[in-house]
């Protein structure tokens, strides 16, 4: 007989099945492009802020360099880095899959190298914020660590299952 590919996404781990969690980088790019812009956008703000204040309040001195009415243009520059960095971030972060195969988990570590351990090996997992990007750290002692992204497919399906070795 030849051989069958097992069935991936959507079933909990079980002796004999390859369950593939894949991230959802589509949702994830939407996240980091918002949290870029607003980083990016509010620390331009603060800083024409800035310069107005230590100027005087003079508009024309702070704003020389540049017209009010490029400002909106500055902005939209400012969202296409955002979209741009987002987008090529998030498609990046797309190989942090998560595999459950035989009772092994494999994914990335914070550095994207790839780690595997036993599900009985975990010894906890609790929650972390990377660098604006939301993520649950999978824990195996000496073994490593496993940066889950909570942008994930079946995430609550996965968490569960993590509960019961964490």
């Amino acid at each position: 007989m030849p051989h069958m590919s097992a069935p991936v996404i959507g079933k909990l781990c079980t002796k004999d099945r390859v369950v593939v969690y894949k991230v959802k980088w589509k949702d994830l790019a939407r996240h980091i492009v918002k949290q870029l812009f607003i980083i990016v956008s509010v620390g331009f703000t603060i800083v024409m802020l800035i310069r107005l204040v230590s100027l005087s309040f003079d508009i024309d001195e702070t704003f020389k360099h540049i017209s009010l009415l490029q400002l909106p243009l500055m902005y939209l520059g400012i969202f296409l880095f955002s979209l741009f960095f987002g987008v090529a971030i998030s498609f990046l972060l797309k190989c942090s899959y998560i595999t459950i195969d035989n009772n092994k988990i494999s994914g990335r570590n914070y550095w994207l190298f790839k780690r595997q351990f036993g599900m009985e090996d975990i010894k906890k997992a609790f929650p972390f914020n990377s660098n604006g990007m939301p993520v649950v750290i999978v824990d195996a002692g000496k073994k490593g660590q496993i940066f889950v992204p909570v942008h994930i497919e079946h995430a609550d399906k996965l968490f569960k299952q993590l509960d019961k070795y964490a």
